[in-house]
């Protein structure tokens, strides 16, 4: 038989459970934040601004399908209701397996946000510039890594460009990298 959950509620904005036993858990409607007791009787938060145990689909739009396409569900966490949404992070060896059309991560190899279509690609980056003149578009004068260029893409590179031994630079037929 399942536990019964018993359920404490405050409309008070920043009203924070002082204590919750094991198997209570409370929540702040106004605040949008819960949480439940654990064995040492001290509140967790679980939801809401500040905390990042678990998060909540609003209103089932994010719920699983019955084939299961969104059987791991996540919703995006953030730092406060008007800071920053914190996305996943980790090297490009951390990349999912499997990805799919719309995954976005944060490389922390290259220190760049990637997502994913048919293959990861950056996302931003764009032209930088003082006083909000976008005119420079910058790269690294070195290749570390091998990289292939996309099927039925160019890029372009302003040189002198050094590719550093072990790595190779893949050009497709038809493709043309230019070197400025």
């Amino acid at each position: 038989m399942p536990t019964i959950l018993k359920l404490k509620n405050s409309v008070t904005t920043t009203a924070t459970p002082t204590t919750l036993v094991q198997g209570e858990a409370a929540v702040n409607i106004t605040d949008k934040k819960v949480w439940i007791g654990n064995a040492a009787s001290s509140p967790v938060q679980i939801v809401g601004p500040g905390s990042d145990d678990l998060a909540v689909a609003d209103g089932g739009t994010g719920s699983s399908t019955a084939s299961g396409a969104r059987a791991n569900l996540l919703a995006v966490g953030y730092t406060a209701t008007t800071g920053s949404a914190i996305l996943p992070s980790g090297t490009t060896g951390q990349r999912d397996g499997s990805p799919a059309a719309g995954y976005i991560r944060f490389n922390s190899t290259t220190g760049t946000f990637e997502g994913y279509t048919t293959a990861w690609g950056s996302i931003g980056g764009g032209a930088t510039g003082a006083g909000g003149d976008a005119v420079f578009q910058e790269n690294s004068p070195t290749v570390t890594t091998s990289y292939t260029l996309s099927t039925g893409k160019n890029a372009m590179s302003v040189g002198p460009i050094t590719i550093n031994g072990g790595a190779t630079v893949t050009v497709p037929s038809g493709a043309r990298w230019v070197i400025l």
